[in-house]
């Protein structure tokens, strides 16, 4: 008996893998790319699939560019897919977001967590939800949140100094854990006005932080089923534990954004409480709605509450856990590099207040070369793919040899996926030198014309990616970055908790630090903390 539940699922998973293999035949021998350089697979049914789930393939995708040339093809399941380094062929790609979009197989697995945001719509109906969100990221708006990520620093600075003062002059300290705590209670209150509390260490836990800690718990081992269900989306309607808690977090983030928005809304109704509530906070949710409700849109541009809601969940998820990853990196990389860290610390220190303002900040030349080189080498996010939405040329800077012959341009099918690797491109040898892949802030000062080329939004490179899908709070990370940074390293020494051999990235969509040699642990960044001593 206990065997009949499990039918249905075997037969699913048999009628999926059998149709996969139908289609791998028919699509490969067809496929124009095949006459493309590339490797071959290692497997017949699976092509290179596991290799790209259970690893981040930055690596081999740089070994091939070695043997193979700077486009090339391989296939993953029944797709063959298209892989280039040609800064050309990337800006047409980033360019033209009608002709390549992110493949539905990605953004709907994506949206078991944060729902149809501006994230992951395509066509008219990202045009339509990018223009109302698009206000609230502005620079002007950005600058307003200074205070408030001063604020929070501080706090978090406070927080060392207690568990510094508790062990002597040195504490281990997991940075990650409390980068991500700082950037939560930083999101939450920026883009809902609303403290969550989570440096809070006399509050109890709530729902929303503990959502995010048991997916963050699930991030650092990629196993078969996740795979089977990312690839075959008949399978999502079977759940396994790691998508029971992407729903969980999904209802909470929900409910929580549910909440705040019908307050606003009564906020706004009154046009006194409105205005107050606008002057004393501009916080992401009241600007949003306040441009949904706009004159200048139509009944058919506005937002319905359930998008609005899908805004929310990916502000809280984008907003709050890439900063986290990349302040983590930072602490990182100067801890690995104590003379850099001394040199920034002394940079730091030539303002004299514990304050800065905006302006101030910016005129700090080596936080902001210390800053790229992070976010350069790494990328929250180490490589993305998109889809041919129909037949079309994809133009080279670099003509590819196809059978003895130069092309300048390659014809691909519609539905044929392009992978677009952001770390291969952010320290690519024949862009940024022979020591691209080493961590050096001075470069900064001199980079290659070459890297130009590159069709990011921010300091010459992918991280942030570029066109219409370029990441719409990127100022709002670097600057909560920056005060983090000028904050902490005015207080604190940093110096690694392990061994460096032993800090590793996880495998998985975002980079997260953790520890290779416990895995199952999650996400840390163990460090150790010491008091500065002014001499």
């Amino acid at each position: 008996m206990s065997f009949i539940p499990l039918v249905p699922l075997i037969c699913a998973v048999l009628a999926a893998v059998l149709f996969r293999i139908w289609r791998t035949c028919i699509r490969v021998q067809r496929n124009p790319l095949r006459s493309l350089p590339g490797p071959k697979s290692p497997s017949r049914p699976l092509g290179f699939a596991w290799q790209f789930w259970h690893t981040d393939p930055t690596e081999l995708h740089e070994e091939w560019v070695k043997s193979f040339g700077r486009t090339l093809s391989y296939r993953v399941l029944s797709d063959v897919c298209l892989f280039t380094m040609d800064t050309k062929a990337l800006s047409h790609i980033l360019t033209h977001d009608t002709e390549f979009q992110k493949p539905y197989v990605v953004r709907s697995y994506i949206a078991e967590l944060v729902g149809l945001g501006t994230l992951l719509t395509e066509g008219e109906q990202h045009r339509r939800q990018r223009r109302v969100v698009n206000p609230a990221f502005g620079p002007m708006q950005i600058r307003e949140f200074t205070d408030l990520f001063l604020s929070k620093a501080c706090q978090l600075r406070d927080i060392l100094s207690l568990e510094v003062d508790m062990h002597g002059s040195v504490a281990q300290v997991d940075m990650f854990n409390w980068l991500h705590r700082l950037s939560l209670d930083i999101i939450c209150e920026a883009a809902f006005g609303y403290d969550v509390g989570t440096l809070n260490t006399e509050s109890r836990s709530n729902e929303l932080s503990d959502a995010f800690r048991l997916v963050a718990q699930t991030v650092t081992r990629m196993e078969v089923w996740p795979m089977l269900r990312f690839f075959f989306p008949i399978l999502r309607k079977f759940p396994e534990e790691q998508s029971r808690r992407f729903a969980k977090a999904r209802r909470v983030m929900g409910e929580f954004a549910r909440i705040r928005i019908d307050e606003k809304k009564r906020e706004m109704a009154d046009s006194k409480i409105g205005k107050h509530v606008r002057r004393r906070r501009g916080d992401f949710l009241t600007l949003l709605v306040e441009a949904n409700m706009g004159s200048n849109l139509t009944e058919g541009q506005r937002l319905s509450d359930e998008t609005i809601i899908d805004e929310c969940r990916t502000i809280l998820v984008a907003g709050h856990d890439t900063t986290a990853i990349t302040l983590s990196w930072f602490l990182y990389n100067i801890a690995l590099y104590p003379k850099v860290q001394e040199k920034l610390r002394n940079e730091l220190l030539t303002i004299g207040t514990d304050h800065p303002t905006m302006e101030e900040l910016s005129s700090l030349h080596y936080l902001d070369c210390v800053l790229r080189e992070v976010i350069r080498l790494h990328p929250v996010l180490p490589s993305s793919v998109r889809i041919a939405t129909e037949d079309t040329l994809l133009p080279l800077g670099e003509p590819v040899n196809i059978n003895g012959q130069a092309h300048d341009r390659i014809l691909l099918e519609k539905d044929t996926l392009v992978v677009i690797s952001i770390l291969a491109m952010n320290r690519d040898k024949s862009l940024w030198g022979e020591d691209s892949f080493e961590f050096k802030p001075e470069r900064w000062d001199n980079l290659p014309e070459t890297v130009s080329s590159i069709p990011g939004i921010w300091a010459n490179n992918l991280t942030f990616m570029g066109g219409q899908h370029a990441c719409l709070g990127y100022r709002f990370s670097l600057n909560e970055t920056k005060v983090t940074v000028y904050t902490l390293l005015r207080a604190f020494e940093f110096g690694l908790g392990l061994p460096a051999e032993d800090v590793g990235r996880t495998p998985t969509m975002l980079m997260r630090p953790m520890r290779l040699s416990d895995p199952d642990a999650g996400p840390q960044l163990p460090m150790l903390v010491r008091p500065y001593r002014h001499d």
